[in-house]
């Protein structure tokens, strides 16, 4: 591997063998674009209410009906853009049913309206984005199809939240968390579900604290995978078509997170 692990081995939650097993997984969606009018998928607009708020939110899952587990994904300060719809498909071609809240709809935003999106969502406060992200798994976990097992995936800023739902260990069973800042080093250490971390080696924001992250994680005693990946910046696997996104570590981010995510949802550790 051109990327390697924070951790030693012996605390990873995979062993080697299912490290190995990680690289060789088959995915029905890998890290290529998805059609957006996929015959095998059914995607349908939901809303959910916070309050005087009503927010709209994507649901995408294979048709054909089944239970299975629950996907939450958490979006940027870009809004649900093409990039998060795609990646939802991916999950829910992989067998998860996958729910895409879409904050600034709130407030008449659409999903091409990135600018936009960032205006609105640097103004929300933390505690009324993370109401409106509860407020989507509450309907996610009642879904007539979702087993009740959910997890949640966040880029960025949305990852913070992903980290926010992994430390009230309520709502989720998994997280994963590509270049999101914790709370702080201290704060991390209150996860109560495994964590996956996707690290990005040249993010000022992060890079100066992954090792005292790890340190403080083990000590603990907590559950989690972490992985750095060389000479990339935050947005590699979420930011195509500019400077940021690298092809091959996004497709190695996104095997990772779908085998984590049937593990921890379906397999259980």
């Amino acid at each position: 591997m051109s990327d390697r692990p924070l951790l030693d081995r012996r605390r990873l939650l995979r062993s080697v063998v299912d490290l190995a097993a990680l690289c060789l997984a088959p995915s029905l969606a890998r890290a290529q674009e998805t059609d957006v009018a996929d015959p095998r998928l059914t995607v349908e607009t939901v809303t959910f209410q916070v309050r005087h708020r009503v927010y709209k939110g994507r649901l995408s899952r294979l048709r054909g009906g089944g239970r299975r587990p629950g996907v939450m994904v958490l979006h940027d300060q870009r809004g649900p853009d093409a990039f998060f719809q795609d990646y939802a498909r991916k999950l829910a071609l992989d067998g998860f049913l996958v729910m895409l809240p879409d904050l600034p709809s709130a407030q008449n935003v659409t999903p091409d309206q990135t600018e936009e999106a960032r205006n609105l969502l640097s103004r929300m406060s933390p505690a009324e984005a993370m109401q409106a992200f509860e407020a989507a798994a509450d309907l996610l976990t009642r879904h007539a199809e979702c087993t009740g097992s959910i997890g949640a995936v966040g880029f960025s800023w949305g990852g913070t939240f992903a980290l926010q739902f992994a430390m009230a260990g309520s709502r989720i069973k998994a997280a994963v968390a590509y270049y999101a800042p914790p709370p702080s080093v201290e704060r991390i250490a209150e996860i109560k579900v495994p964590v996956l971390f996707h690290w990005s080696e040249d993010d000022p924001r992060t890079a100066p604290i992954v090792e005292a992250i790890e340190k403080r994680l083990i000590g603990a005693g907590k559950v989690f995978e972490a992985f750095v990946y060389p000479d990339t910046q935050s947005g590699f696997a979420s930011e195509p078509g500019t400077r940021r996104w690298d092809a091959a570590a996004a497709d190695r981010a996104y095997e990772r997170s779908a085998f984590f995510l049937r593990r921890q949802l379906v397999g259980g550790t």
